[in-house]
This record gives structure tokens, C-alpha cells and sequence, in this order.
């Protein structure tokens, strides 16, 4: 997707973006040598959680994998269109992004039906998802829920700054509350979720993903 005028200047173009606006000057609302540097750090959190894909597994492989799959959108969001030859239309990353998302709510539905306890941090990675197909729609984007979503990463990363996602990791959703019978026959609480935060450090790069997220909201948004 790509737009442009003359004049007042002002042009955008997703999937490579560059923005830029500006009256009797120019202002870069996104400069090339930041959009390189966001690039070059999106592409060390897709190495990273791809670690984390790899060394993990069950709920928690499936949960890396999400961030693998955010972190990726987001290295074609920020990389400009000089060195993104791939021209990946907008329209494969809302797809694969919404259908992520919905995944993900119908996984926490069928569980909460069958009385299961579910990771918090699921929900967190439904709407984190949501928004990415969001960010992938930037025509369709209204000022108040894109500046919702910036506060909201803006949030999240500080949680992830200071660790307190950990603490997010061990609450559930619905609370669980069923009761099972395991293969010794004792009775067993199905109040408790899997947790999903690895034993990895993730501070740095989750505050730095979410971070980047907001910005590029803000940015856009600014654009527009």
C-alpha cells in the first residue's frame, strides 16, 4: 500500500514503509536511519524468540512462535523500501495476523467450555495479534483506538521492562476450577494454566518489541 501528494508533501507506503510529512520543510516521521535501526532490532528479537521457539515446547512453543510471527511483521513494517525487495502485499499480513488472532480466541473459548484454566498471557497474545492485523490496515485506522493501542504497548512494555510479566504469567483466565482424575487416580485441580514466560530473559527483548509497536502506531497515526 502507497500514497503520496505533492504540495504539502506527504507520502507513505506499507510493507517497506517510509513516512514523511511536512509543510514548508520536512519533518520524518519515520527518518531512514531509524527506520534501519528498528529494523535491525526487530530482526535480533525474531533470532531470539526463534531460540525461545527451539528450546521450548507444548503451550509454551506454540506462544514463542506468535512472537516469532509479530516480530517478522514488524521487520517488513520498518524496513524501508531500499532494502525490502520481498513486496509482500499488506493484504497477506492481515490475514495471517487476524487468523492468528482468532486462533488464538478460539483455543481460550474451547478451553474455558471443557473447564480448563487458561495462561493469562494467552489473551495478551490474541490482542497483540489483533492489533498487528490492525497496524497492517493503516487505512482503516480510527485516531482513538490507535492511541489506546499505544498507551496499551507503551504499558506492556514497562511490564516487560521491570519483569512484572512474570507475575501476569501465573494468572488464568475463567480460573479454571475443574476437577480430574490423573493415571495414579488422585484428584487433580484443573485450576492451575501452563506457564509460557521461558526461563530466558525476555525484558529487553519484549519491552523492545512492544516499544517498537507503539511507535510505529504513533507514527502512522501521526501520518494520517
Amino acid at each position: 500500500m502507497s500514497s503520496g501528494a505533492s504540495g504539502g508533501h506527504a507520502t507513505t507506503a506499507m510493507g517497506g514503509m517510509s513516512m514523511s510529512v511536512g509543510g514548508h520543510g520536512t519533518t520524518n516521521i519515520l527518518p531512514e536511519w531509524l527506520a534501519v535501526t528498528w529494523t535491525l532490532v526487530f530482526i535480533a528479537i525474531v533470532v531470539i524468540h526463534t531460540r525461545h521457539v527451539l528450546d521450548s515446547e507444548g503451550q509454551r512453543r506454540v506462544w514463542h512462535s506468535g512472537h516469532v510471527l509479530m516480530a517478522l511483521g514488524m521487520v517488513v513494517m520498518f524496513a524501508p523500501s531500499s532494502i525490502d525487495h520481498f513486496n509482500i502485499p499488506a493484504g497477506f499480513w492481515q490475514l495471517a495476523f487476524a487468523n492468528a488472532s482468532g486462533a488464538a480466541l478460539l483455543w481460550i473459548l474451547y478451553e474455558a467450555l471443557n473447564r480448563r484454566a487458561v495462561n493469562l498471557l494467552w489473551l495478551v497474545m490474541a490482542i497483540d495479534l489483533a492489533a498487528m492485523a490492525y497496524m497492517w490496515s493503516p487505512s482503516g485506522f480510527q485516531a482513538p483506538l490507535t492511541w489506546l493501542l499505544v498507551v496499551y504497548f507503551v504499558a506492556q512494555s514497562l511490564l516487560w521492562g521491570t519483569d512484572r510479566m512474570r507475575q501476569v504469567d501465573h494468572r488464568t483466565l475463567f480460573g479454571g476450577g475443574g476437577l480430574s482424575v490423573n493415571a495414579g487416580g488422585a484428584v487433580a485441580s484443573g485450576a492451575i494454566a501452563e506457564p509460557l514466560v521461558c526461563f530466558r530473559d525476555l525484558r529487553l527483548s519484549m519491552f523492545a518489541m512492544t516499544l517498537g509497536m507503539a511507535y510505529m502506531f504513533a507514527a502512522t497515526q501521526l501520518l494520517l
